[in-house]
């Protein structure tokens, strides 16, 4: 029996997923400030979906910031996340778990500690595909930095 390799790769992804579901699970909730919805996570295939979208997408431009201060990276986000739903990707994780739908009016926690939920990277994704917001995350030699981006993209 031959089995496509686009479903033996989203079955392997599936099977590490239940592995880091509950990290992913804290990560979003931290994040959020809310309990975590499993019928707001998205499919892999779905989430695939997304990330094909965004490979269509043309960049139209592009601001880019770095911060010494969680709180400053979160505020600088903040003032772009309109009253939208958003799909929110958290480091690797959402590979194997998948994007989880922030709904409209979600605020993000501008006191999420990357370094206590072990994470290095947010994703907020609009879900028209036309915006990307960004905030990566790290901290070399106890010299912590935030790097944020936001692209504003339209269809090629």
């Amino acid at each position: 029996m031959n089995i496509d390799p686009y479903k033996r790769e989203i079955l392997y992804r599936k099977s590490q997923g239940k592995r880091k579901l509950s990290q992913y699970q804290i990560k979003i909730e931290s994040l959020l400030r809310r309990s975590f919805d499993e019928l707001l996570l998205l499919s892999l295939a779905e989430t695939d979906n997304i990330i094909a979208g965004l490979m269509a997408m043309h960049e139209v431009y592009c601001v880019r910031k770095e911060y010494s201060l969680s709180a400053d990276a979160f505020n600088f986000v903040l003032s772009v996340v309109e009253d939208k739903k958003y799909y929110l990707l958290i480091d690797e994780d959402w590979k194997c778990c998948g994007a989880y739908m922030a709904e409209s009016g979600a605020s993000l926690c501008t006191s999420f500690d990357f370094d206590e939920t072990t994470s290095d990277e947010i994703r907020l994704i609009s879900t028209d595909l036309s915006t990307q917001i960004s905030i990566d995350y790290s901290n070399a030699c106890g010299e912590r930095i935030f790097e944020c981006c936001i692209r504003v993209c339209r269809q090629s």
